[in-house]
């Protein structure tokens, strides 16, 4: 059976955009209740857990949605919670020697709330990300959704709760395992058909070392591709604490979160879709439906973005409480990249689907390298937010080379890039001069109907000058397999 994509990804997408709503809307609360420091302190919680998330499980839980097998599937899943299940007892265990030896301590130090807690959340992250895969093999685009906006709601609604009994650190860590346990659980019905096959499967160690050796591109290439991805954002934010102090970090990572809060929806709401496709399509039919939703993608944001850029300090200073005053700088600087990010970020799936794993790990690599020893010297001589600035500049190239070096490497057709490319500079020339202008006027009341003015603008002439209207019916009548839910 198969559904269009635009109802696929409408219902993903609403589920989605509903959670980040609820995380968004309540930073004015979450600026009340947790000093930047500890928040700080939680970013690296975060960053840490994503990193090894990456370790824990070697990407193979990326490979599950591949095999047309059912049963190499469920072997790919018993593969990945055996991984997971021995480095969540080294961080476990290596909490436990730092609490409780106090030689050790002097070198390596743990936060009891910080090591146990990402010790349960790598355990518990494993098992959400093979459900995931199950779903998109299934097809459960509603089920995904569902569990995302159980997610960001428990988040938010378990470390206000935890706030009142234990120290604000603790809170929000056991506050994101509360979460993530959750999401898992609502994930669960999907995995019925992987458990039955792990439990009737004969020779179960013979077949993991099959699935490991025949999908070992993942560990060899995406490893170190979503390492250097997660290491690049956790560095950055620990070069700027240690010039600027972990406050620095705490504001920088509550920008970040703010701005890349459309990425996070985006990714969770198209990535799985596009991979459906990726995985079964043809290079040319794959190539012209990603650059149709890179466009439309960027065209629909672009105002909201150029606006959210020329009116952040003021938002920020207005919603957030005095303690985080100083915030909307990197916001600003952070748009940039967050918009193009935001077009481009389920390009990945690309690599994974066409077997080209080795250009998208040299790709995060370099930029890796380069944006870490940028920031590095930068912030030897310059302030954190001209820092920040910097990041921003060299991130926008990045992902756009990014961009290039998909169509390149899957063999997609490089006039789609080139038009879709050509469309993002003409609508951002006429958004950003109008935006400008718009930013000029005196008071609020008059700034808000004008962006809305000028989205309409954009948008008509997208749609009527740039066969915008051609691209949004290409992109509603694609279809993508699976059972409905």
């Amino acid at each position: 059976m198969s559904s269009r994509v635009v109802s696929r990804v409408a219902a993903l997408g609403s589920l989605t955009a509903a959670g980040q709503f609820v995380i968004v809307g309540s930073l004015p609360a979450y600026s009340r209740i947790f000093d930047p420091g500890p928040y700080g302190q939680y970013v690296v919680f975060v960053g840490a857990y994503t990193v090894i998330s990456v370790v824990a499980g070697l990407r193979y839980d990326s490979a599950i949605v591949l095999p047309r097998n059912d049963a190499v599937a469920g072997t790919l899943s018993v593969l990945v919670m055996l991984i997971a299940g021995v480095v969540s007892i080294a961080i476990a265990a290596a909490t436990v020697v730092t609490s409780w030896t106090e030689v050790l301590s002097r070198w390596l130090t743990f936060d009891a709330a910080f090591g146990y807690g990402l010790a349960v959340a790598t355990l518990i992250g494993a098992l959400q990300r093979c459900l995931v895969a199950w779903c998109v093999r299934s097809g459960r685009f509603l089920t995904m959704g569902m569990a995302q906006f159980v997610f960001c709601v428990v988040t938010v609604a378990a470390q206000f709760w935890f706030a009142r009994f234990i120290g604000q650190l603790a809170a929000l860590v056991w506050g994101y395992v509360a979460a993530l346990a959750a999401q898992t659980l609502c994930l669960s019905p999907a995995g019925a058909r992987a458990r039955l096959l792990a439990s009737t499967l004969s020779g179960v160690s013979r077949a993991v070392k099959v699935v490991a050796r025949k999908y070992r591109r993942f560990p060899t290439f995406m490893v170190g591709y979503a390492l250097a991805s997660s290491a690049r954002d956790r560095l950055i934010q620990i070069v700027l604490g240690f010039s600027s102090g972990a406050a620095v970090v705490g504001r920088f990572g509550l920008a970040y979160r703010v701005i890349y809060a459309p990425n996070s929806l985006i990714y969770s709401a198209v990535s799985p879709i596009f991979y459906g496709i990726a995985s079964r399509g043809a290079p040319v039919a794959v190539g012209r439906f990603a650059a149709a939703l890179v466009e439309t993608v960027f065209v629909l944001l672009l105002v909201p973005y150029v606006a959210f850029t020329f009116e952040a300090p003021s938002l920020t200073d207005a919603v957030l409480s005095e303690k985080w005053h100083g915030t909307g700088p990197y916001l600003q600087a952070l748009a940039g990249p967050a918009l193009l990010l935001a077009a481009t970020c389920w390009l990945d799936r690309a690599f994974d689907s066409f077997r080209r794993q080795n250009v998208a790990f040299s790709l995060e690599a370099s930029f890796t390298i380069a944006s870490v020893a940028v920031v590095g010297v930068l912030a030897r001589y310059l302030d954190s937010i001209t820092v920040a600035w910097a990041f921003g500049g060299l991130a926008m190239v990045y992902y756009w080379i990014y961009f290039l070096a998909t169509f390149k490497a899957c063999g997609f057709d490089l006039a789609d890039f080139r038009r879709a490319c050509t469309t993002a500079l003409a609508t951002a020339a006429v958004a950003l001069a109008l935006g400008w202008a718009t930013h000029r006027l005196p008071g609020l009341e008059w700034r808000v109907p004008a962006y809305a003015l000028l989205m309409g603008v954009v948008l008509g002439a997208w749609i009527g000058l740039r066969g915008g209207r051609a691209t949004l019916r290409m992109l509603m009548q694609s279809r993508v397999a699976g059972a409905p839910g």
